[in-house]
């Protein structure tokens, strides 16, 4: 068995949400592990516990744990949920042996795993008995964070988390890790500390509290220490982080410690809500160099690059061939439920694209720099919320010399493409908002101009509310395909506002920036020897 995998597929138990009750034992283990039979998709992570509490996807001996059913649904889909979850546990046998049998049986791992601090709103369903017995272990309106989301009834509450810094709710939480690892033959336990940044400890609290996080990732790994002692093989211990060390402080994960001291097998910095090709996987490859440590890369959450929901699987695999380049250990695919989101069936096949740079060199791309998937999700009220990285747009366009400089990295080999004919198209694509139509830009990529003059225009998709282009949002098309301005690697794309009306108060915006790049599946054309096969910008 494969003792870290390419490629794991994080499963967080939406099936649960999507199958129509009362699930059978045959649909649980085609949801758990049969679906991916025949992928690229070597290793298995799996959330066993429900979305908002930590209330275990298994009968737990622990009375704390138990589930606290409400009266009525608040859903379509909890009602759903809490039918299988009582079909599964009723089992005549224990389906999660079942499923991690099948997955060794074809030589893949299976992990559990566990969301440190979760609190999906109250329409998900069930809470623990340990959360509705103790309402002083909640946050409330102590916690520090300005984002809390609404209740069914539309009303805000005050926050639901726990509050990390009473070790009572620490240990809860080790118990239950203790619980799941002891009944079930799992080969590592992954903590996912992006659900929900910024939620975890009080305002003001004297402890510092990366010094409790990482005193609680300690104590975790002595219990999954000792647990792999008796056990005769090690459990090992993963962590889902944000995709900044900067983030990673902001949420008070002391990463460099954590890998320092051996405390993590795997780390997998990854965005919150959002797809995205420009994460620096490449700064925890360095951190891990020459530790015990493995750097895996998480590029989706089914929301994004932009106003795409869920991503484009052109996206997905531009931020899988960027970071597969920087040099990860694999990919940690997570929340991947496009085909039952959106009954895209046909997105299936990045199970079987995205573990390997090879698989990936030829398949159409879609670079896109843009700001947050959802920012009009209503649980966030319009605010900025948690996110694991800066985004480089939206940006402001003044008239001065600097300009707005986007920076995007490219994974394909262009060059080696054209030369094989196999190169169909590379279309760069601004979204530009509020044009008058009287401006004067600059355009450069990689400091070779690109005549604005030969954009294409048109309505802008990206930005919402834009009825015919009447807000002055567009979209500006150039054909890059024969030019050699785009390369393997780092690029940067310049546009620069040289002449525009001063009577408008509006400024003029680069909403979003997209890099397609399309293959044929068969060598198309011939060499000119008098040009070649290329020209420059």
């Amino acid at each position: 068995m494969t003792t870290f995998p390419r490629f794991f597929q994080h499963n967080d138990g939406n099936f649960l949400y999507v199958v129509k009750p009362p699930i059978t034992k045959e649909q649980f283990l085609y949801e758990t592990v049969g679906w991916l039979t025949a992928t690229q998709v070597d290793g298995i992570i799996f959330h066993m516990f429900t979305f908002g509490d930590c209330v275990p996807l298994y009968h737990s001996e622990l009375a704390a744990a138990a589930p606290v059913f409400p009266a009525k649904a608040h859903s379509v889909m909890t009602w759903k949920a809490i039918r299988n979850f009582k079909a599964f546990t009723a089992f005549d046998q224990d389906p999660w042996t079942l499923a991690i049998d099948l997955a060794h049986s074809q030589g893949k791992p299976f992990w559990a795993a566990m969301r440190f601090n979760d609190a999906h709103p109250g329409q998900y369903g069930m809470i623990s008995r340990f959360a509705a017995d103790h309402p002083e272990y909640r946050l409330g309106d102590r916690c520090p964070a300005q984002i809390h989301g609404p209740e069914p009834d539309g009303s805000t509450p005050d926050c639901r988390h726990l509050d990390f810094s009473i070790p009572e709710v620490r240990d809860h939480q080790l118990r239950l890790i203790e619980e799941l690892c002891r009944k079930y033959d799992v080969d590592g336990f992954e903590w996912d500390f992006t659900r929900d940044m910024g939620h975890n400890f009080p305002r003001d609290m004297a402890a510092d509290p990366a010094d409790v996080t990482t005193s609680h990732v300690q104590e975790a790994r002595t219990l999954l220490n000792r647990i792999g002692r008796d056990r005769g093989r090690k459990v090992k211990f993963a962590v889902r982080i944000p995709a900044t060390l900067e983030a990673c402080k902001e949420a008070d994960l002391d990463i460099r410690q954590w890998i320092g001291e051996g405390l993590i097998d795997m780390a997998t910095p990854t965005v919150y809500y959002d797809t995205t090709c420009e994460l620096p996987f490449d700064t925890f490859v360095d951190l891990a160099r020459d530790t015990d440590c493995h750097i895996y890369a998480c590029v989706t959450e089914g929301v994004g690059p932009g106003r795409f929901r869920p991503p484009p699987i052109e996206a997905v695999r531009a931020g899988a061939l960027n970071a597969w380049r920087q040099g990860v250990d694999g990919i940690n695919m997570f929340n991947f439920l496009h085909h039952q989101h959106a009954n895209r069936p046909a997105d299936i096949a990045m199970l079987s694209e995205l573990g390997s740079p090879a698989t990936l060199a030829r398949k159409d791309k879609l670079y896109m720099i843009a700001g947050i998937g959802v920012t009009c999700q209503s649980r966030f009220f319009g605010m900025p919320y948690p996110t694991a990285y800066t985004h480089q747009l939206p940006a402001e366009i003044h008239g001065d010399s600097t300009g707005v400089a986007v920076r995007v990295p490219v994974g394909d080999d262009l060059e080696d493409a054209r030369q094989e004919h196999i190169l169909a198209a590379v279309i760069l694509t601004l979204d530009l908002c509020y044009v008058t139509g009287e401006e004067d830009l600059d355009l450069r990529i990689n400091n070779t101009q690109v005549p604005f003059n030969e954009g294409r225009f048109d309505v802008s998709s990206q930005y919402p509310w834009n009825w015919n282009g009447q807000l002055g949002h567009f979209e500006v098309a150039f054909d890059l395909t024969w030019r050699d301005c785009v390369r393997q690697g780092e690029n940067e794309v310049t546009l620069t506002l040289r002449q525009r009306p001063d009577d408008i108060g509006q400024s003029l915006m680069l909403y979003a920036l997209r890099l397609d790049i399309r293959y044929h599946a068969v060598p198309m054309g011939v060499n000119d020897s008098a040009v070649g096969t290329h020209s420059s910008c």
